[in-house]
């Protein structure tokens, strides 16, 4: 195993046992390994940093889990299908786990839901287009309805509201959380996550145009959306569990 591939703690443990055993011998022991399979390894959140040696890394990235940083939203997606994915390719576009489903919708030859969904087919990338751009932008949703942040390709503009943050407490350990500040107030900001994926630099005072732009696409999602943080209902939101 390469030190690449090495992580901390559980989650870091599961990756690694997982990359060391794949694909060569639990998909084939499984007999995975066909054109008609597609095997997506990825994760519903960051890790819990406030876990300490029990909790993973970042990589880098600001918070963990429970926030709307990177560090909380940004997870490795490993897929492999074979003769259609590049063996070993690398793409660094926008996708989301909610793009998952209207993807292998494409691939079945179905047909997509008639309301409206959140997620986009990333069949292109997976088709090996490592370009491809289906998804320009993101809306960072988090405690009930609350819109935090949106992001536009590279850029991402964060809103000023309430949450935890993990900054400024020791970490845990051996299975006890540390401190947390569930009352930290974030203010806004602006990051070009392509230079500055640990969102620690500003740029908002240098690029008002940008700024302007995520803006436009925060208003365009508190219409269709709602947002708890300004009391906006939408126009467009379905009660839990209803398609119709």
């Amino acid at each position: 195993m390469d030190d690449q591939y090495i992580a901390w703690g559980i989650l870091g443990t599961a990756l690694t046992v997982t990359l060391s055993c794949t694909p060569s011998q639990q998909t084939k022991n499984r007999g995975l390994e066909k054109p008609n399979v597609i095997l997506i390894f990825t994760a519903d959140n960051g890790p819990w940093i406030n876990y300490g040696n029990h909790a993973g890394s970042t990589g880098g990235l600001r918070e963990g889990k429970g926030t709307t940083f990177e560090g909380g939203q940004c997870v490795p997606c490993i897929m492999r299908w074979q003769g259609t994915i590049p063996d070993g390719s690398i793409c660094s576009s926008l996708v989301s786990a909610l793009d998952i489903l209207p993807t292998l919708v494409e691939l079945a030859g179905a047909q997509p839901p008639e309301k409206q969904i959140d997620g986009v087919s990333i069949l292109p990338i997976l088709e090996g287009d490592l370009e491809a751009q289906p998804r320009e932008t993101f809306y960072y949703y988090y405690r009930r309805n609350s819109l935090q942040a949106v992001r536009y390709q590279q850029w991402k503009l964060i809103l000023p509201h309430p949450e935890g943050t993990y900054e400024g407490f020791q970490p845990g350990i051996d299975g006890l959380p540390g401190e947390v500040d569930e009352q930290h107030k974030h203010g806004g900001s602006l990051h070009d996550l392509r230079r500055d994926p640990g969102e620690r630099y500003d740029v908002s005072e240098s690029f008002p145009d940008i700024v302007e732009k995520l803006q436009q696409i925060t208003e365009e999602a508190r219409r269709d959306l709602g947002d708890d943080l300004t009391v906006n209902n939408g126009n467009k939101r379905r009660k839990p569990g209803y398609v119709s």
